[in-house]
């Protein structure tokens, strides 16, 4: 691959993921009928931003189960957008401005989802030369859900852009071990810990690549004043993202202990019997998010540089596994926790054509212009289906969610004064029947659902699929999302099954709402079901009409 031309394919690269990381940016936004985005994590990382005011000193945002550096961002961000007056806070309606934060979010993760295509780019010509680092960005640039979560206002994928700017100035340490290199990759690592806990770990990287690329004895290099530079870097990266842990000491703990404690016990049934957390993660995670052959090549990459063990490789497989290590032994498992690893992974899977087609170029003959073009043509469709897959999501992401179209049909079939019923207390999987469902405890989100202006609605705060409160109050519609039903079938709860014998014997499903990743019209052929936050964005919603009701209407 000719230096020449590199700039203009990193060009269109560049757009083809800002293309996809823009298109359905708007799903799910707050509007008048519901104050909250349909993510469920979005409306706390917001509300931790608007608790920061840097004019007052006041550096507290009350929420450390992240750290604080991507809210300081937003909170700036904000500010900037509202002295520009590209944001209304005045706004009388809360709807619209809820709106506007929301998307301000979104755009910093579109902003360096899309920069993150470029960093992998400079880390993988770096390492194995121009053409892998230009695979590895287009692979990167169409990655199902690097895609899907650079549209969302999260720290995923902003910590997964440091980890990167981490892993370029740690390959640097190969070529010479020059402080700065430790220091950059230091203070990266920690700014990348201050957005998402669990990615500080990338330290391994350059403490890797010193240990493998120095010379001198163990103890020699173990001790050397660079790596004490490289880790005191990374701390101060750290403070800089998060002074919480040395200000607000009790909050950090509590918040930080709380989520540690999370991991431990687990998300509710969500992951209940799922098996080892290792084995999920390839099924569950890295599978539908990189889709079939990104994933294949990533292993054939991976066991290749186990084969090569150069620093490089190591820099990257220590990181790999000390991550994967962590996430596979925990008991929550959500897809996105293998976000920080995926470019890694892109990368050592275009190593593998890159390498490939570069030994060609070196040598002339027929049969290495066929191996080269057989080799073109089998990453080109590699690259074709994952573009496909996204550009799939990116279009369930563009349709109308299923809780609107539940909601506009609720209001045209629903005679106001009906009493609905719901197996849980309502929340960001609910149709919106008040702006309000989406956020706040339990017992605030049971409190609104008895203030909902049209219609009553029968849910048990203290008990979930309450089949004697169903029978009790006999509502003439029940309304349920799969976030609510689909671990209860799956785990096999007695309470769902009392609740569905219930509907089975009184109610008749009257409407399914559903929707899937298709293009052109086409249904996408995933290859396995979408995680549970990859189907944050509609969610299949079951409506069911008391029995006597169905038969008058029918």
């Amino acid at each position: 691959m000719t230096k020449r031309y590199t700039p203009y394919l990193l060009g269109v690269i560049v757009l083809i993921a800002l293309f996809l990381r823009l298109w359905g940016l708007t799903w799910g936004l707050p509007n008048t009928d519901h104050y909250f985005s349909y993510h469920p994590d979005e409306a706390s990382v917001l509300n931790a931003a608007q608790r920061v005011d840097f004019f007052t000193g006041h550096l507290d945002p009350g929420f450390y189960n992240y750290g604080s550096l991507y809210i300081y961002i937003l909170n700036i961000c904000i500010l900037i957008g509202s002295l520009a007056r590209l944001i209304n806070l005045s706004n009388s309606d809360i709807g619209l401005v809820m709106r506007d934060l929301h998307l301000t979010g979104r755009l910093i993760s579109v902003a360096l989802g899309t920069a993150s295509v470029l960093m992998i780019y400079l880390l993988g010509r770096r390492m194995y030369g121009r053409r892998t680092g230009v695979l590895a960005a287009l692979m990167l640039a169409v990655l199902p859900l690097h895609v899907m979560y650079s549209h969302f206002l999260a720290v995923d994928v902003p910590a997964t852009f440091l980890v990167l700017c981490s892993l370029v100035f740690a390959a640097r340490i190969v070529e010479g071990a020059r402080l700065r290199y430790y220091l950059l990759s230091g203070l990266f690592a920690g700014l990348a810990g201050a957005t998402k806990y669990n990615t500080f770990l990338v330290v391994v990287a350059p403490f890797v690549t010193h240990m493998w690329a120095t010379k001198g004895r163990t103890i020699t290099r173990l001790f050397s004043w660079k790596l004490a530079m490289l880790i005191l870097a990374a701390a101060f990266g750290f403070l800089i993202g998060c002074p919480g842990i040395l200000l607000y000491p009790q909050h950090f703990w509590h918040d930080f202990i709380y989520e540690a404690r999370h991991m431990q016990t687990g998300h509710g049934l969500v992951f209940v019997n799922t098996g080892s957390g290792y084995a999920y993660h390839l099924i569950h995670s890295l599978l539908p998010g990189m889709g079939i052959p990104v994933l294949a090549l990533a292993f054939i990459g991976l066991f290749y540089a186990i084969r090569r063990w150069t620093p490089q490789d190591m820099m990257l497989i220590a990181f790999v596994v000390v991550y994967y290590a962590l996430i596979g032994a925990v008991a929550v498992r959500f897809a996105r926790y293998t976000m920080p690893i995926l470019p890694v992974l892109v990368l050592l899977g275009a190593r593998i054509p890159g390498k490939i087609m570069d030994r060609m170029d070196e040598a002339p003959g027929i049969w290495c212009s066929a191996v080269r073009v057989i080799i073109g043509a089998c990453t080109g469709l590699a690259v074709i289906y994952t573009l496909v897959y996204s550009a799939a999501l990116d279009n369930m992401l563009a349709t109308k969610d299923t809780r609107d179209r539940a909601l506009d049909w609720i209001r045209e079939n629903v005679p106001a004064g009906s009493t609905i019923g719901m197996p849980t207390v309502p929340w960001f999987y609910t149709p919106p029947l008040d702006p309000r469902f989406g956020f706040g405890s339990v017992q605030d989100r049971y409190e609104t659902s008895q203030k909902v202006a049209d219609y009553a609605i029968a849910v048990d705060p203290r008990k979930e699929f309450n089949a004697g409160l169903l029978k009790t109050s006999s509502p003439e519609y029940v309304v349920m999302s799969e976030f609510e039903y689909e671990d209860h079938m799956r785990v096999g709860t007695q309470a769902a099954q009392e609740y569905f014998s219930v509907l089975k014997e009184d109610y008749s499903l009257t409407k399914r709402f559903i929707s899937s990743p298709t293009i052109f019209g086409i249904r996408f052929p995933l290859p396995v079901s979408l995680p549970h936050d990859m189907s944050y964005a509609n969610p299949t919603i079951l409506i069911y009409a008391r029995k006597d009701l169905a038969e008058t209407n029918g």
